[in-house]
């Protein structure tokens, strides 16, 4: 696939009950990223550096809920950041 722009939401999620579960809360425009969203994990993470949303791509780990690709913190695996592309997959 090519690369397209998608727009990129920043989330507000708050701890589940499960070890590692997070729900989310709330999600609020962050702007718009140009990627290739059926790249690796490790090339959506370098995009999503580059452009300014991350600062270090290595903390991070990308999850498709079928919906969004949703970079989280490797650690935790609380989501920071999510790239809609709906169902244009």
């Amino acid at each position: 696939m090519t690369q397209q722009t998608y727009t990129v939401l920043s989330i507000d999620a708050w701890a589940g009950d499960e070890p590692q579960s997070w729900d989310w809360n709330a999600w609020y425009d962050a702007g718009e990223v140009l990627i290739d969203i059926t790249a690796s994990p490790e090339s959506v993470l370098r995009t999503m550096h580059e452009a300014g949303f991350i600062r270090n791509p290595e903390l991070g780990d990308v999850e498709d809920d079928q919906y969004n690709l949703v970079i989280v913190d490797k650690s935790t695996r609380e989501p920071v950041f999510a790239i809609v592309y709906g169902t244009n997959l």
